[in-house]
């Protein structure tokens, strides 16, 4: 292979689940965030040795990766928030069963023959039929020796992942994946049984067949060698995530986002899922109503996802109690930014992360948050974190005391804040990326062990 200065080879993006997640939303939540802000940042600096980079997804009709060169399609950013407007200024929707036994009659068919009959049950067949008649051409991934593969989303949905990367491996393309948790392993029961069976068989299955692994913390990191053995001869590597600004506000920010610019809110951004512990703030806050009345400042949700019943009943009961627990979705990356900015503190008490995005973007916009200290949340910044019990409303409220009484203590601790936080770019996650990308490559070649250069100083491997 050349020298690391000269252009060879494309960096392969496979981006196949933002085309299922783009079917039901119309902005990026978690990971899809993260895959969709990486590969656009890559395709703005791909670094010194390749030329190119493309975006592939997963053809579960055929069997194979497909690629769209078209520049409509990027910035993903750009692109993905508008797709469910035009499938439906297209004709298209999803799949509607006349009946649950129609439904599981459906579905226990091989998926290539369910997508083939039923493309909108898929994100990329749905795609590929919207395609028809626009001139977005599809064509069949043909890897290539200079070339590398990039895993950055949920390896294990959809179950094509191994797939993928025997069809790399067997032309020499190495692969190089992002694992962003592996609490369905550490903590089975906080989903359902088939999903942790499932990111087991593909833990097994295709991390030792990856080149490099990519982790968000070293908490992630850790894990995964504690728990999937596996994969113990693959070099595992840390990369900090970007927390910065989305990009330039909304000129039409939605009316309810309007509504909390004149209030005193706590934002919490997260989908309602248990595991989030959404309950643990509204105990918390109806603590604060009895002691505060109308001074108590509002607890804002932010995000999808259906409540428990126990949280449900929770919130019904709030509204009684002066309406301060307040909850909207479908709020895009404009309209969460301004959220940020506006916020008095924010809350994150998760009971297992990975690593905590919402955290790091507080942070960035200069905010006081309560933080659970789970997972890899204390490597964002541990002594900039105001840390909470999880499982104690009642040391969750006197935080939040503190603060109401003491207003000079707020003002400080967010001057402390924004004075001493260094933030991210997605620019600099990439440029860490790239680095590994370039090493795999090279190595594929050389048959050298994995070390990196300057660039990737902020990978640490492992």
């Amino acid at each position: 292979m050349q020298g690391l200065n000269t252009k060879s080879g494309s960096i392969w993006i496979d981006v196949t689940e933002l085309f299922d997640h783009f079917r039901f939303a119309e902005h990026p939540t978690g990971v899809s965030r993260v895959v969709s802000n990486l590969a656009d940042a890559l395709k703005v600096d791909h670094g010194k040795i390749f030329n190119s980079v493309r975006l592939l997804f997963w053809d579960p009709v055929q069997c194979c990766p497909v690629t769209a060169e078209d520049s409509r399609l990027v910035p993903l950013s750009s692109f993905l928030p508008r797709l469910m407007a035009l499938y439906s200024a297209a004709g298209l929707r999803r799949t509607a069963y006349s009946s649950r036994a129609m439904k599981a009659l459906v579905t226990s068919l091989p998926r290539r023959w369910r997508y083939r009959i039923f493309p909108s049950d898929n994100g990329v067949t749905l795609f590929r039929l919207w395609t028809r008649g626009r001139g977005i051409q599809l064509s069949p991934v043909r890897f290539a020796a200079g070339d590398c593969l990039f895993v950055p989303g949920s390896f294990w949905l959809g179950r094509y992942a191994p797939h993928l990367a025997a069809q790399a491996n067997a032309v020499g393309v190495p692969v190089t994946v992002f694992v962003h948790d592996v609490l369905l392993l550490s903590h089975p029961n906080w989903l359902p049984r088939p999903h942790s069976e499932q990111f087991r068989r593909a833990c097994d299955v295709f991390l030792p067949a990856c080149a490099a692994i990519i982790c968000n913390s070293s908490y992630t990191r850790d894990e995964l060698r504690r728990l999937v053995p596996a994969a113990s001869h693959v070099p595992v590597y840390k990369c900090r995530l970007g927390d910065r600004s989305f990009g330039q506000t909304s000129q039409c920010i939605p009316d309810l986002v309007c509504q909390m610019l004149s209030r005193k809110y706590v934002l919490f951004v997260s989908t309602i899922t248990p595991r989030k512990n959404h309950k643990v703030l509204v105990q918390a806050w109806r603590r604060l109503w009895r002691e505060f009345g109308p001074s108590t400042p509002y607890l804002l949700f932010v995000g999808g996802g259906a409540p428990d019943p126990v949280l449900s009943e929770l919130l019904v009961a709030e509204k009684a109690e002066g309406g301060r627990i307040i909850r909207i979705s479908g709020i895009d990356d404009n309209g969460l930014e301004v959220l940020y900015e506006y916020a008095w503190m924010a809350a994150y008490p998760s009971l297992g992360e990975g690593y905590g995005i919402p955290v790091a973007e507080a942070l960035s916009h200069g905010k006081i948050c309560l933080a659970a200290p789970t997972g890899g949340i204390r490597e964002i910044d541990e002594n900039l974190i105001d840390f909470i019990d999880p499982l104690d409303p009642e040391s969750i409220a006197a935080k939040v005391k503190i603060y109401l009484r003491d207003e000079g203590r707020y003002l400080s601790r967010e001057a402390e804040i924004k004075q001493n936080y260094h933030s991210t770019d997605w620019s600099e996650t990439a440029s860490v990326v790239c680095s590994i990308l370039e090493r795999t490559v090279v190595d594929a070649a050389s048959g050298a062990s994995l070390t990196l250069g300057t660039r990737a100083s902020a990978a640490e491997p492992r």
